[in-house]
């Protein structure tokens, strides 16, 4: 009796190998190539996992790198739009804006195409906060999965940045890490 209790508890074992040998996998991510320039499409979805002329880091390492100092962080999340529904006399309050402590937030410098006015700030904010020295680190995210980042820091190796990081995690991984943040308000022209 108990030989064949274990025959049968081996035999089920197996199917229970098995069936998990042949379960498919979890869908891979997309792979997603560096588009040749700006990326013009949808802001939010799969992104490059590279960035050409860049580094990209994660979050230990950038919670690293911030500890050593001299390292521009620059977040350029979308500033929020007050609602087109709202009553023209009616009071609109946008919520606190989370950066990593010490982050700019330059709204806008991460779209495909940005106006010459954005541009101008981008360029200034990025000389100002650097001290005019293209080796400076520079580091730069918004969201995950959002390419208003992988844009701004591949603008940011245009103008002669030759330390730019690209952070892809973005707040979201940040928060995750369970990493502390401070409010910000949004850098405008």
């Amino acid at each position: 009796m108990r030989a064949s209790f274990l025959a049968g508890a081996g035999s089920l074992a197996c199917l229970a190998l098995v069936c998990c040998l042949a379960a498919p996998a979890a869908p891979a991510a997309p792979v997603v190539p560096e588009p040749a320039g700006y990326w013009m499409g949808p802001t939010h979805g799969p992104v490059a996992t590279s960035l050409t002329g860049g580094t990209v880091i994660h979050t230990r390492r950038l919670a690293a790198l911030l500890k050593t100092g001299a390292v521009m962080v620059v977040d350029v999340s979308e500033a929020p739009r007050r609602p087109a529904n709202l009553a023209a006399d009616a009071v609109w309050l946008p919520l606190p804006h989370p950066v990593i402590p010490g982050a700019v937030w330059i709204p806008g410098a991460g779209l495909g195409a940005i106006s010459p006015t954005v541009e101008r700030l981008f360029r200034e904010r990025l000389a100002q906060g650097t001290g005019n020295d293209p080796t400076h680190r520079l580091v730069i995210y918004c969201h995950r999965n959002c390419w208003l980042s992988w844009n701004a820091a591949k603008r940011g190796i245009s103008y002669g940045y030759t330390n730019v990081y690209w952070f892809p995690d973005g707040m979201e991984g940040w928060r995750a890490a369970g990493l502390s943040t401070a409010n910000a308000e949004p850098l405008l022209p």
